[in-house]
């Protein structure tokens, strides 16, 4: 009877350690999972943080590169109703539990148009932003990467801009083995194609032009070029809807400035042109962009010659 009693105390203990063991186990997996979710949420809002000194301000570009100790996933989701925003979150490997967990809460960034593909993977992201006037100055462009690219045949001012900002993921025609290679006018063994089309009144064919890659074409002009490269389609659409959504709401802007300029007698010539530019932005996309560009570059000209300048 007593070994009985002996026995089934003993039993009794390994169970209920066991169960105390569990919930502890259980716990500690929750309290980490909640702590890992901080941490992810902390690090997408530290990536709209990092991105602030890329903004070009006076200078033609910069570049930078954010890093992480474990292998991250950036998530990039854009939404374009108004002025939009992207939405970024981060999840980072462990080596504890699951490998990967859901991505911790997203920033949204309201005031940035930042261009990638929709999932990004890697320990080190490379950023560069470059200006984007259409034909005054709309906003930066932020282009975010995370595989290694070798640029093929590139013009010489893509060249300058590689070398110039010190772009660490890119490479001039030299490729390597996982390159993704990116071919300027055509070329065999090419993941993207770039192709100019601007005759005439360009410095460059690339000035505009269709960016081919796996996902669908994409129309660029100007610095939207990186863009088109950099991003995946539905993210540089978007981003694109809110860049001329922008620009209409500049060109509005405008047009009101130059009521209030010929009401104090220093006259301009360009609202009629700023009315019909507004209204040619309206619900614009990216498929739209060759054909506003001449219309932007004609503007711009006529705003050189003002006296008295709009912008």
């Amino acid at each position: 009877m007593k070994r009985g009693q002996f026995s089934f105390v003993w039993l009794f203990a390994i169970l209920a350690g066991g169960a105390i063991l569990a919930l502890a186990i259980w716990g500690a997996m929750q309290a980490g999972g909640t702590l890992r979710f901080q941490s992810e949420t902390e690090a997408a809002k530290s990536i709209s943080i990092l991105t602030d000194p890329l903004q070009t301000g006076f200078a033609e570009g910069s570049f930078g590169k954010i890093s992480f100790r474990q292998k991250a996933r950036l998530n990039n989701i854009c939404l374009d109703s108004g002025f939009g925003k992207n939405d970024i979150s981060v999840a980072i490997r462990s080596s504890v539990g699951k490998e990967w967990n859901l991505a911790g809460g997203a920033t949204s960034v309201h005031n940035k148009y930042i261009f990638s593909e929709e999932v990004n993977e890697g320990f080190d992201f490379f950023v560069f932003s470059k200006s984007f006037n259409f034909p005054y100055e709309v906003s930066d462009l932020i282009f975010l990467s995370s595989g290694n690219y070798c640029f093929l045949n590139s013009p010489e001012s893509v060249e300058e801009d590689v070398l110039g900002l010190g772009i660490d993921n890119v490479v001039l025609d030299n490729c390597s083995i996982g390159d993704i290679r990116v071919c300027f006018g055509g070329g065999v063994d090419c993941d993207i194609f770039v192709y100019g089309s601007c005759s005439g009144n360009c410095d460059s064919i690339y000035d505009e032009g269709t960016v081919a890659k796996e996902g669908g074409d994409s129309d660029y002009v100007g610095n939207l070029m990186y863009a088109a490269i950099f991003s995946d389609k539905e993210v540089y659409d978007c981003n694109v809807r809110r860049l001329l959504y922008r620009a209409k709401s500049i060109a509005d802007i405008f047009v009101e400035k130059s009521d209030l300029m010929n009401a104090r007698n220093c006259n301009t010539n360009l609202k009629g042109d700023l009315i019909v530019w507004s209204a040619m932005l309206e619900g614009a996309g990216s498929e739209d962009l060759v054909l506003l560009k001449g219309f932007a570059k004609n503007l711009g000209r006529k705003e050189d010659r003002e006296l008295c300048r709009v912008w």
